[in-house]
């Protein structure tokens, strides 16, 4: 099961904000993403991290807080097969949650950093 990064920051406020300066930081990292795209309820980026299509969505949580809570995930696509008989690699994914932890982790004011579902 997919886990999201939680964090509260006051840095942003929207969900465009946000993918729009995670998108400039994946671009620093070389991790060629393609512009971050509206799904009403969420933003997302498609990223190609050595040679793997990676999904990275983003967005406001709806849980009210004094502070906003957002969340980040990345989802490797792997082929359905794959998944269904756990033989998928997700060595880039992990790379993925690790970067992307560092990132958040190096916002302003930015709190409460964690994993969870």
């Amino acid at each position: 099961m997919n886990q999201n990064l939680y964090f509260q920051t006051n840095k942003f406020d929207s969900s465009k904000e946000l993918a729009e300066y995670m998108y400039s930081e994946l671009e620093k990292l070389g991790f060629e993403p393609d512009e971050p795209i509206d799904s009403e309820y969420m933003f997302s980026i498609v990223a190609n991290v050595n040679g793997v299509t990676v999904d990275i969505f983003m967005g406001k949580n709806d849980e009210e807080t004094e502070i906003p809570l957002w969340q980040i995930w990345p989802e490797q696509r792997v082929p359905f097969l794959k998944k269904l008989f756990g033989k998928a690699d997700r060595t880039v994914e992990t790379k993925v949650k690790g970067k992307l932890e560092t990132i958040v982790k190096s916002i302003d004011g930015v709190s409460a950093v964690e994993w969870g579902i």
